[in-house]
């Protein structure tokens, strides 16, 4: 009596383990890079409704809101900053809860020194600029016409004379485009 067997042998199940794997390995690559562009949309929309949100502060106190954490420091954010910076939850003052509900944050790179949300305002309370300083990860800024580039044009003697910082996006008013 011959019986007749079925299965698979050892070589087509290692083929079978070798494609599913290679496919895994091209998914997940394009998902990392995914998220990257995810957490950029997420970095400009914050922007845009934080500069919403500080033009109506504006249009009912006459000024932009005050830098937060009660430091001389120029630029206030959320994460730790470099020499240059102080950092607190409350980086712009008043502007929570009645003109934006919370203070935006890095989605990825907040608790990194240097990176992240920044904050800064004019003695006088004309002028602002905030920035999502070094995070960029993948929608890069390419040019001045980038409506994120941190200046409007080669400025000299100020960070964007060589051209815009590609991982930085900025928002500002009239006025505060060198800094």
């Amino acid at each position: 009596m011959n019986k007749k067997l079925f299965g698979f042998t050892l070589i087509e199940v290692l083929v079978v383990i070798s494609i599913i794997s290679v496919l895994s390995a091209v998914v997940y690559a394009n998902f990392g890079e995914a998220q990257k562009s995810s957490r950029d949309k997420v970095r400009k929309t914050s922007l845009k409704e934080l500069a919403l949100a500080l033009e109506v502060y504006k249009s009912q106190n006459g000024v932009y809101p005050a830098k937060g954490c009660g430091s001389s420091a120029q630029w206030a954010g959320p994460g730790p900053l470099s020499s240059w910076g102080a950092s607190c939850s409350e980086y712009i003052n008043g502007l929570v809860p009645d003109f934006i509900p919370e203070l935006p944050t890095d989605p990825n790179q907040e608790s990194v020194s240097g990176l992240g949300f920044i904050y800064r305002v004019s003695p006088e309370g004309d002028r602002y600029k905030a920035m999502v300083h070094q995070s960029v990860e993948n929608d890069f800024v390419s040019g001045f016409e980038n409506e994120f580039a941190r200046c409007p044009s080669a400025i000299p003697d100020s960070p964007c004379e060589q051209g815009p910082p590609q991982t930085t996006y900025a928002v500002y008013s009239r006025g505060a485009e060198s800094w």
